[in-house]
């Protein structure tokens, strides 16, 4: 029988659908929250103390602790704390949730032997370091690092929920502008990869991409969710440089806004409504992450665009729960 599985970040988007497959699975799971639920383990992985206490009698981790937006606390500390924990107890795996995001702006088709020198911003660079710090680790334990692309589905604040809602406000269709490549995996293909680790009758160490079971256009992608949830069809076209300029600077004053305590409505409508120059040059981006160590392993992603865009309007229809 699978040893206690430790899951911190528990609440969030992506822990929650683990601490869900793991169950599911028949493992002993202990969900680890930053803030927990009436009943629920309250652990702060930037707390030594804390994961001290929690970490005895544990066999596997699975760190899916992230932290606040533009706060690398939780992704840098966090892992170190908690790999450091991990090893004084006596751990036997550990799994990390990485990022494509190490990759930076890449393209083509992007194995886990590229280079992460140049990252996607401040998130990318501690995710790097987060990395480093679990291949310092893997004398002690055996570490598998996660490489997801973008995690969409139910509750994906980026990459569904954010477009769920352009689409209902009339978003344009893309067209020859979303012709790049969609890498979505479904959360519940992570979930199950993860599962699928920690419950393997040996440990299995490495690093691996976890990208979805077939890759559309952006295009097609955005399309058949406007079908699924029979959202309006769109008119115009995507930002140019005015616009995109015109948003930089409305994120910036609505930082700042919030900063002094102070909610500025047309702004953040404005901000979520439109494109960033990042999401613009991602429409048209031709790269693939390729998945054949996470195949080597005996796991397959299985949920389709189709199954996946089900998914996702029929929680729409319930009301997004």
């Amino acid at each position: 029988m699978t040893g206690t599985v430790l899951v911190t970040g528990a609440g969030g988007f992506v822990g929650r659908r683990v601490v869900a497959a793991l169950e599911a699975a028949g493992v002993p799971v202990v969900a680890g929250y930053r803030r927990p639920p009436p009943g629920g383990t309250a652990l702060n992985v930037l707390d030594p103390k804390a994961l001290a206490v929690t970490m005895p009698g544990v066999e596997t981790v699975v760190h899916t602790a992230v932290g606040g937006p533009r706060d690398t606390r939780v992704i840098v500390d966090g892992t170190r704390n908690t790999l450091a924990a991990a090893q004084a107890a006596g751990v036997k795996r550990f799994i990390q949730l990485s990022s494509v995001a190490v990759y930076g702006a890449a393209t083509g088709t992007i194995d886990e032997d590229a280079p992460t020198d140049h990252p996607h911003g401040a998130y990318g660079a501690a995710k790097v370091a987060a990395e480093a710090a679990c291949r310092q680790a893997n004398d002690a334990l055996a570490v598998a690092v996660l490489r997801p692309t973008l995690i969409y589905g139910p509750r994906s604040a980026a990459w569904t929920t954010l477009y769920l809602d352009r689409l209902h406000h009339g978003w344009p269709r893309l067209g020859a502008a979303g012709r790049g490549d969609a890498n979505l995996v479904h959360v519940d293909d992570l979930a199950g990869f993860v599962t699928h680790l920690a419950t393997s009758a040996t440990p299995i160490a490495g690093t691996f991409n976890v990208n979805g079971a077939d890759v559309p256009t952006w295009d097609a992608y955005l399309e058949a969710l406007r079908d699924a949830v029979q959202a309006p069809a769109g008119a115009g076209s995507l930002p140019g440089k005015a616009t995109l300029a015109a948003r930089k600077l409305a994120k910036a004053l609505g930082a700042g806004a919030a900063r002094a305590g102070v909610t500025l409505a047309p702004l953040e409508r404005f901000v979520a409504r439109t494109p960033s120059h990042d999401e613009v040059a991602r429409f048209g981006t031709p790269v693939r992450y390729a998945i054949d160590r996470m195949l080597a392993t005996g796991f397959a992603p299985k949920i389709t665009l189709a199954e996946g865009v089900a998914d996702i309007a029929a929680w729409e229809r319930a009301g997004r729960p």
